[in-house]
């Protein structure tokens, strides 16, 4: 069996890697394919790809899509060879990633968060105009219990429309967080995905330090959204 950490980012967006860094961490851990989501931009993708196949590591091209104001839901394409427009409807953002030819994955469901993250109600409306290629089961961003129970009988009660079941570390420090939630798969990563043949995994926690996740938090809330603001995202 393979693993996969198929949602990080690096400093194109809010990460706190390179694409040297992403891909010697991700070697590091023995990982075998991730894939670069950066938020609403491809501009570290190429390098990131480039320098995996020197290092032996599979590095699956996309993006972290951040769907229209208020919800402001995040959706991922994976097998992207260009962006794909921020700011547009959930239901045209999968669109736009399934023209590519792309799979389209819901990443970090169900937190308790109003932004960001898609609500049970938005993904139930959702999966009844299109289906999709994989959801996230396992994953590092914090969701209380109950939430986690609603998400495994809401993929049980919908696996067919929603795709495979994964996971993802979301990393944004690199040697810090990647691979903490993972996806096994045999042979194909896409083909894997797309037949559902995929395991989300956990691996433990470890502790990011402080002052890092500090810096993080002032790109996430206030440099990105700035940046895409005054469209230099």
């Amino acid at each position: 069996m393979s693993l996969a950490d198929p949602h990080c980012h690096t400093l194109a967006s809010d990460g706190m890697v390179s694409p040297a860094e992403l891909v010697a961490a991700a070697a590091a851990r023995h990982l075998d394919l991730i894939a670069v989501t950066d938020h609403d931009t491809m501009r570290a993708a190429g390098e990131v790809r480039e320098r995996g196949q020197a290092a032996g590591l599979e590095v699956v091209m996309g993006m972290e899509v951040t769907t229209r104001w208020p919800a402001l839901t995040h959706v991922l394409g994976w097998y992207l060879e260009r962006p794909v427009r921020s700011g547009m409807s959930l239901l045209d953002t999968v669109d736009a990633i399934h023209e590519q030819g792309g799979l389209a994955v819901i990443p970090h469901p169900f937190m308790p968060t109003w932004f960001a993250s898609c609500q049970p109600g938005t993904l139930a409306r959702l999966i009844q105009q299109r289906a999709l290629d994989g959801i996230e089961i396992e994953f590092s961003a914090p969701i209380p219990a109950r939430r986690k129970r609603v998400l495994l009988r809401f993929y049980r009660a919908n696996q067919e429309r929603l795709g495979a079941a994964l996971g993802s570390s979301d990393s944004h420090f690199g040697a810090h967080d990647l691979g903490r939630c993972a996806t096994r798969y045999e042979g194909d990563f896409q083909a894997a995905v797309r037949e559902r043949r995929t395991e989300p995994v956990r691996s433990g926690r470890r502790r990011v330090p402080a002052a890092l996740v500090a810096r993080q938090q002032v790109k996430s809330l206030l440099e990105l959204p700035l940046r895409r603001l005054t469209r230099r995202l």
